[in-house]
């Protein structure tokens, strides 16, 4: 791996989603390793990132990497930065998903019933998710659209963009067909109770955030500002929506 004069990215993708979340962040020049959360072992979802990490670090020369995460990866982000501070020189979390337990967001986010599904149905969830990859498998498309049903105009702008969509049918293959488990494992971390974690976050942090986010609502942002001890920076993106705001964020 050839490393760039810049501080290598170590980013954590959405749920749903994949590696290729990554090919929406500009990221320059910089190296980028984008480890797909998902081929994760049981209930111990951050293991594995925990390893590629490790190894990422040695590979710099035993630097500490830049940890970004796109909304529920921000909570892979965000923990990695608790557990390893000597691995993480700064971590950005981007259209952050904030542990439900610090308010009432849930009114407030497109995938509400889903997260309650996670909480109080799994049973449920499973048999709704395993629908999802028929239709990630046969029809990606009409996943895509209901997914996207009440999404604003940056959003509708991004559907335009092939690259986009690549990035978005493979995200649905790669949560709901090819590593369903490893998806269904991630959800229920990120509905479980992770909120002090969020106080032994001592890398600096920077927060993107669209004010039109409906999958994640700015109070998210707000609340992960509020809990974390170490020095934290909002930035906030008019107009910006879910994804929109990750085509939008730059890197320091």
């Amino acid at each position: 791996m050839t490393i760039s004069s810049q501080t290598p990215v170590f980013f954590c993708h959405g749920v749903p989603g994949s590696p290729l979340d990554a090919a929406l962040l500009a990221t320059e020049d910089r190296v980028v390793v984008a480890p797909n959360l998902f081929e994760c072992a049981g209930n111990a979802p951050l293991e594995h990132l925990e390893v590629a990490l490790d190894t990422a670090v040695a590979q710099n020369g035993g630097q500490a990497l830049h940890v970004v995460g796109f909304s529920i990866g921000a909570m892979a982000a965000l923990r990695l930065a608790a557990a390893g501070p000597e691995r993480v020189a700064r971590v950005t979390v981007v259209s952050p998903a904030a542990p439900l337990q610090l308010g009432d967001f849930l009114p407030d986010m497109a995938g509400a019933p889903v997260f309650k599904l996670a909480m109080k149905r799994p049973r449920v969830l499973r048999v709704l998710t395993a629908a999802q990859g028929l239709l990630a498998r046969n029809a990606p498309g009409v996943l895509i659209k209901q997914l996207f049903a009440k999404c604003g105009a940056q959003e509708r702008v991004l559907l335009a963009d092939s690259q986009f969509v690549a990035a978005l049918t493979e995200g649905m293959r790669n949560s709901f067909v090819a590593h369903r488990v490893g998806y269904l494992t991630y959800l229920a971390a990120y509905v479980a109770d992770w909120s002090d974690e969020l106080r032994n976050v001592q890398a600096p942090v920077e927060i993107w955030h669209g004010d039109k986010d409906t999958w994640a609502p700015l109070a998210m942002a707000e609340a992960i500002k509020d809990m974390v001890p170490s020095s934290c920076v909002l930035h906030v993106v008019p107009d910006g929506e879910h994804y929109s705001t990750l085509k939008a964020v730059q890197l320091g």
